[in-house]
């Protein structure tokens, strides 16, 4: 009877120990903050580990060009819904005229916009159903009147007075031009967005978690048989 116990309780913690390690990819989400100063090209874009990003926290310098625009890289999915914002946090945050630009995983743009709309200095960018590729995307904030540029000139041209706008040149991110009087704390709310790439189980561990929950079953129905 001793030895039944032990092994059903074995097969419990080896179930059990497989469900923990499948959920531990998705354990490490939520709010992300800028280390030092995130660069403002795609070599120097601060980047983060696994999980889930729904909040990027920093600040913007006004009296400095190398922090007039900060540059993260982000995990998009293709056919998903991807937005980022900086209309929706606290009243501490984002009290200046914002700017969000989003280029592919080569520097080429996306889409960008200076002023929500509905909401005024604050901006929204919103990728509905529309990734086209799955990989790394990289997502900018910067003040208003700071533009980034290619080896053809402006990427996406004049924001003003426009919502959501596309590139008007096909070429990637060499730099920014331009001068923005505007900067202070920000942050970005984000859906749709990821550190990397969701990791995929190793076949050892699928393998553990299907033997363990396959045991736990059978030992159930002997259990039920014997009563």
């Amino acid at each position: 009877m001793t030895k039944q116990i032990r092994r059903k309780q074995s097969l419990r913690t080896l179930a059990g120990a497989a469900l923990m390690t499948l959920a531990a990819g998705a354990a490490h989400a939520g709010a992300v903050t800028e280390s030092g100063d995130a660069g403002q090209l795609l070599g120097s874009a601060q980047t983060f580990s696994t999980g889930v990003i729904s909040t990027i926290s920093g600040s913007l310098l006004t009296t400095s060009a190398t922090d007039y625009a900060d540059l993260f890289r982000v995990y998009l999915y293709a056919g998903t819904t991807f937005s980022a914002t900086t209309t929706a946090s606290a009243w501490n945050t984002n009290n200046f005229d914002t700017a969000l630009f989003l280029f592919d995983g080569a520097g080429h743009g996306v889409v960008a916009n200076d002023d929500d709309p509905n909401i005024g200095l604050q901006s929204t960018i919103t990728i509905t159903k529309n990734v086209v590729a799955t990989g790394y995307y990289y997502l900018a904030i910067a003040g208003a009147g700071y533009t980034p540029v290619s080896s053809s000139g402006p990427i996406f041209g004049s924001l003003l007075g426009k919502d959501q706008v596309l590139p008007i040149n096909g070429g990637a991110l060499t730099g920014w031009q331009s001068q923005s009087q505007e900067g202070d704390a920000y942050e970005i709310k984000l859906h749709g967005a990821y550190a990397n790439a969701a990791p995929v189980p190793e076949p050892a561990t699928i393998s553990m978690l299907m033997a363990g929950l396959g045991l736990v079953g059978v030992a159930a129905r002997r259990r039920r048989s014997q009563v």
